[in-house]
């Protein structure tokens, strides 16, 4: 009776097991090649896909080669400069003290080609004079009536004199950096510079006008290169 019920089952779990494999004498099966050459078909589905997503990243990169080649050879550098020597140039410009040539002096074009040897010989000497004569003459009472004490027009020469003759930027690297030795991106450079020319030193410091004049940038110096914020 057992024996009978088995070989009806037989056929039945034969057909219960078909789909994971077949039910032959030997074992084997006519579906395990089946699904050999559907697994094969799929790892060669997948190989492809691999190839490809390849192929795509190595495009990718070597495009992203060829635009860093184009912007080398475009000389995009911000810093690669123009290494001719300075007798190519016409000289159309010359400030070294701020303001200098801006407020003092009158004949700006012969001043703008001229050398700071022409300072020295004090060949501007005369319109410095006249230009400091005519700030006084407009700015006095406004600095007597902040309580400040305007210089002679004489003694401003002499104050100024060291500082704008001859028209070059001064460093020397033993003493303490600031305005005029160099100058640092908080200095209060007009507020100096007025100060010599306009005030009586004997009675005040070239940092008595500081204050008159904005104290500090709208926007804060940054704390990396290039330090100056960037314009607005």
């Amino acid at each position: 009776m057992t024996i009978k019920k088995l070989l009806v089952s037989a056929p039945l779990l034969c057909v219960a097991l078909f789909a994971t494999s077949a039910c032959t004498d030997d074992g084997g099966s006519e579906d395990d090649e089946v699904g050999s050459t559907e697994d094969e078909s799929t790892d060669t589905t997948d190989t492809t896909d691999t190839t490809d997503t390849t192929d795509t990243d190595t495009d990718t990169e070597t495009e992203t080669e060829t635009e860093s080649d184009t912007e080398t050879e475009t000389g995009d550098d911000p810093f690669v400069f123009d290494e001719s020597p300075a007798g190519d140039y016409d000289q159309i410009d010359r400030a070294g003290m701020p303001a200098v040539n801006t407020a003092l002096i009158s004949s700006k074009d012969a001043y703008n080609a001229d050398s700071p040897e022409s300072d020295i010989a004090l060949d501007y000497l005369s319109e410095i004079g006249a230009a400091l004569t005519g700030l006084h003459a407009a700015l006095d009472d406004d600095l007597e009536g902040l309580g400040l004490t305007p210089c002679a027009v004489q003694t401003c020469a002499e104050q100024g004199g060291p500082l704008v003759i001859p028209d070059t930027l001064k460093i020397n690297l033993e003493m303490p950096a600031g305005f005029p030795n160099g100058r640092l991106l908080t200095d209060p450079v007009m507020d100096v510079t007025l100060a010599v020319i306009l005030l009586d030193l004997g009675d005040h410091t070239v940092l008595d006008l500081v204050g008159v004049n904005p104290t500090e940038n709208d926007v804060p110096f940054l704390a990396e290169f290039p330090y100056l914020a960037p314009p607005n």
